[in-house]
């Protein structure tokens, strides 16, 4: 193919060559100015082919790499992504209907998500690239995914350092606003155009088929940034009285709509969580359990420490409140905060406490989510399973 070429400095190749997705500005010795998503060949300072990748200049990684063959790009390139990516959810998913089926670079398809709620799915697309190849991958996926409906909600911040509009609306078929899906036994609506991300949480499944089997009947658990109430529905089944906080009345609106649904009974309250847990949460205290699962505050490295800080006065603010025995899931949903850094934090707000903890666990994202080794932004969601010893 005839392209444009990027030229990488030497030494940077090889990571590219193991199969690491981006080349980072500093990396690149040089590029053609102008270049807005287009496709391009990646080679090295010998002018030695690396990969087919797309490439804009305004980005902080000016060049994701799509393939480390010289091949187009095409349908059928996609169509045997895709189908690769079906085959290990289809696999490994049970007890649900609703999967995460594309995950970016960690399916080898570069700023492309694709959630799957019962044959209802719902794109985002996050960087130039994709959305450059976009007459490419929407037909592959029609083809391969057959899905009833796709929806885009390419509406994140991330869109705008590539230079693209907010784009939401039907790509095919007629999408519904609400969609009702299964998960272990529980229904639960996902709210795919008004709600948060794609609509619902999917990543978190084993961290809350886990509070599940664990939750004992009278436990007391607080969910906070509960969201649609999963966490909560998951342990009110379990004979715990449960009380989940979230600050966006779609989320409580939802949530309140999924316990009427599975009819059970956990209380939802809009509060900044924040907030409750400093000045409201004694009046409710103890409890056996409760879930920190704040949104992603660091999509950046230089943001890391306003997520510390979150984390710190989260768990300072609930530790005094734990009762001995009783376990504080800290979950964090950013690679820029590493597990050790998240358990240092912690450590940090239960020393100023003066209370004890001991790790007992650690879940992350679920299969549909996966974490190729040789690109380790994709493990990005940690659950620290903490229990108070004093």
């Amino acid at each position: 193919m005839d392209l444009p070429e990027v030229v990488i400095y030497r030494g940077r190749e090889k990571k590219l060559r193991s199969f690491y997705p981006w080349v980072q500005k500093g990396e690149v010795k040089s590029m053609p100015e102008g270049l807005e998503g287009c496709l391009v060949r990646v080679v090295d300072h010998q002018r030695e082919f690396i990969g087919i990748g797309t490439a804009t200049n305004r980005s902080r990684f000016p060049v994701r790499v799509w393939s480390l063959k010289d091949e187009p790009l095409d349908q059928a390139f996609f169509q045997e992504r895709i189908r690769a990516a079906l085959d290990h959810r289809n696999l490994h998913l049970r007890d649900t209907n609703a999967r995460r089926i594309l995950f970016a670079e960690a399916d080898r398809l570069p700023g492309l998500i694709v959630d799957d709620y019962d044959g209802h799915f719902v794109v985002q697309v996050r960087q130039k690239g994709a959305e450059m190849l976009r007459e490419q991958w929407l037909p592959a996926l029609i083809a391969e995914g057959k899905p009833k409906s796709v929806y885009e909600k390419s509406d994140m911040l991330g869109r705008e350092e590539e230079g693209l509009e907010p784009t939401v609306g039907a790509l095919y078929g007629s999408p519904p606003s609400e969609v009702p899906i299964q998960e272990s036994g529980l229904d639960l609506l996902v709210p795919t155009h008004e709600g948060l991300k794609t609509g619902y949480y999917l990543d978190q499944r084993q961290t809350r088929r886990r509070l599940g089997e664990l939750v004992k009947p009278g436990d007391k658990v607080i969910d906070t940034f509960c969201y649609s109430g999963a966490f909560s529905l998951y342990a009110t089944r379990a004979g715990a009285d449960c009380l989940g906080i979230d600050i966006h009345p779609v989320a409580i609106q939802t949530a309140e709509e999924n316990a009427r649904r599975n009819r059970l009974k956990p209380t939802f309250i809009q509060a900044n969580a924040f907030e409750w847990l400093e000045h409201e949460a004694k009046i409710h205290a103890p409890f056996d359990w409760v879930i920190l699962d704040p949104p992603a505050i660091a999509k950046k490295r230089g943001e890391k420490n306003s997520l510390k800080w979150a984390i710190w006065k989260l768990a300072y603010f609930t530790l005094p409140h734990l009762k001995p025995g009783g376990t504080v899931i800290v979950c964090t949903c950013s690679y820029q905060l590493s597990i050790q850094e998240t358990l240092e934090t912690v450590r940090l707000a239960a020393a100023d406490q003066g209370i004890s903890l001991s790790l007992d666990a650690i879940t992350l994202q679920d299969v549909d989510h996966p974490a190729p080794i040789a690109f380790p932004e994709a493990l990005y969601l940690k659950c620290l399973w903490l229990r108070r010893l004093s």
